[in-house]
């Protein structure tokens, strides 16, 4: 509650009054009981027909005045509630957006999913519909102890002693369940991990007939699952009947009572079925908390979880006085660049300059640090030691989307939303209209690919891009990454696993979105690196070699044992 204490701001006032409607609503239940009473000994037993028809007016108006507070206090908590939970949503999603790609690499997406769907279902179920129960019976308890003293101190007595070894009970649940219901929400994270990962590789699992290997695995945490939610529950089958047997062990007491009170006429028989009727209104809170307090050890646990992401730091973050980074001439100054993973560095001093306009490309043995370059330069990642510039400034000193707003990126598998082939043109400018959209996918070729499918460019594009080919794919983010219009482009093996033909229309593609722009390319086909200005071969972290094309070429070394490499690729 303290995690969400924070949602209700502007609504605290409401809050207040609903408190105070929940606690008319207390004194319209048990009132009505004491007013019972007076009818009964007043009306009935003393056959005094006008006095009991007064009390029953009485009863019948404070009945309605109860109904409608409890309408009141469920629907305004709820409401409550739910905006809560859209709070917290909302802030759980944009957090995630602003964490690292380090975050992400080291965090399964299956654990991730779980948190923003069945851990925010699980705090939306209690704050929706647990916390009416809650708030209700929390103030309602206290007000039929109050009632029970009321109508006779004695038998109120004998509710006050059942009360603390239920609470008692109630605190050890409290305890136990907590630990028991945090490792739940761990296991159904590990379910869902996995069936998402599943989902995911599913041609890989078809592919290599691993359908029962994955099956097994599947069931080993399906069974480790229901082994902790048997343990749940064999927790609650103590807690649940404990509370009710409770109740039946205090209905007793009242009845013996009452019985030997009433026998030397201490009370009268109003005041015996009163109490009775008393004491399930102290009971009822219990066994109604008892019921929701598994929804609220869950919500607790899941809300657990949440707080784990919530208080992720983001390795990439603006500084407190960051300033917006004007429109940039793209020079690029890598100076004297260490970065590292984990332990070991994965670059080693690197010092790179490319001026406005330059392109430069990237080739070497995969791991040897290239992808890593390109991500420093797109501030995905910050070096350990040294700085990278844009225009001389530190990327570090600037505000983050300022920066990315004027960067451009083309990888080696690009992602496409569910939509179409339009909005996923259109996902790198949100206000673009449509004719710049039109204008950006003739640009590149596009439109020749939209032509030869139904809608054309409103074709609708599965999640993934499934049903286009890899070609087909590329085009689209590169004619997403024209309509950007960045100032500074990074192509990550943007030509790579792409057909001859389908080739030829990239190149053209990438010859229209490299034109005035600073560029960095990571790249194994010939076509791709000659276009540079300066090729750098990088291998372990380190720059080996560089110049153009031609020069490295003629030179021994690197460049040349991998040309052979190169030329096959074309």
């Amino acid at each position: 509650m303290k995690r969400l204490w924070r949602y209700l701001e502007g609504r605290k006032l409401w809050a207040a009054v609903l408190m105070l409607v929940g606690t008319g609503n207390a004194a319209a239940q048990t009132g009505g009981w004491l007013l019972v009473r007076n009818a009964i000994d007043k009306g009935i037993s003393a056959r005094n027909e006008h006095h009991l028809t007064v009390v029953v007016l009485i009863y019948l108006g404070v009945a309605a005045c109860g109904w409608l507070l409890q309408a009141v206090l469920i629907r305004g908590l709820a409401g409550l509630g739910q905006r809560m939970v859209l709070g917290l949503r909302r802030d759980l999603f944009d957090h995630l957006t602003g964490l690292s790609l380090r975050y992400f690499s080291q965090q399964k997406a299956g654990w991730i999913i779980a948190r923003l769907t069945s851990d925010v279902d699980s705090v939306s179920d209690v704050l929706s519909q647990g916390m009416p129960t809650l708030v209700a019976n929390v103030i309602l308890l206290p007000a039929a102890v109050a009632a029970m003293l009321i109508a006779d101190w004695h038998l109120g007595l004998v509710v006050v002693a059942i009360v603390p070894p239920a609470l008692v009970l109630t605190r050890w649940f409290q305890r136990v369940s907590h630990v028991a219901l945090v490792e739940s929400r761990e296991r159904i994270g590990a379910v869902t991990a996995q069936i998402a990962e599943s989902v995911s590789g599913m041609a890989v699992v078809q592919a290599f007939n691993r359908e029962r290997a994955f099956q097994a695995e599947f069931d080993a945490l399906n069974t480790a699952n229901l082994e902790q939610h048997v343990k749940v529950q064999k927790i609650f089958s103590i807690f649940f009947p404990s509370i009710e047997f409770m109740g039946m062990i205090a209905t007793g007491a009242v009845l013996y009572t009452g019985n030997h009170l009433y026998a030397h006429h201490t009370i009268t028989i109003g005041t015996v079925i009163t109490a009775l009727y008393l004491l399930q209104l102290v009971f009822q809170p219990l066994q109604e908390l008892s019921d929701v307090y598994g929804q609220l050890q869950s919500g607790a646990a899941a809300m657990v979880k949440i707080a784990g992401i919530l208080d992720e730091e983001p390795d990439i973050r603006d500084r407190r006085h960051a300033e917006e980074l004007p429109r940039v001439a793209g020079k690029i100054d890598i100076d004297h660049v260490v970065f590292s993973y984990g332990a070991e560095p994965v670059l080693h001093g690197i010092d790179i300059l490319i001026p406005p306009g330059g392109c430069l490309a990237l080739v070497g043995e995969s791991g040897g640090g290239k992808s890593t370059l390109a991500r420093l330069v797109g501030r995905f990642y910050d070096p350990d030691t040294g700085e990278v510039r844009v225009d001389d400034v530190d990327l570090r000193e600037v505000a983050l989307r300022s920066y990315r707003r004027q960067l451009g990126v083309v990888l080696q598998d690009p992602f496409l939303f569910s939509g179409t082939i339009a909005s996923n043109i259109r996902f790198a400018k949100p206000d673009a209209t449509d004719d710049e959209v039109v204008r950006a996918a003739g640009a590149v070729g596009v439109d020749k690919i939209a032509a030869r499918l139904s809608g054309g460019l409103e074709h609708a594009v599965r999640e993934g891009g499934s049903g286009l080919s890899s070609g087909e794919r590329q085009l689209i983010s590169i004619a997403r990454a024209l309509l950007a219009d960045p100032r500074i482009l990074i192509l990550d093996e943007a030509t790579s696993n792409i057909d001859r033909p389908t080739e030829v229309l990239i190149e053209r593609a990438l010859d229209r979105l490299l034109h005035g722009r600073t560029s960095i390319i990571i790249a194994h086909r010939l076509s791709t690196v000659r276009r540079a200005d300066q090729i750098l071969v990088v291998e372990h972290g380190r720059i080996v070699q560089s110049g153009t094309y031609d020069e490295l070429l003629a030179a021994p070394g690197v460049f040349r044992r991998l040309a052979h490499d190169l030329e096959t690729a074309a």
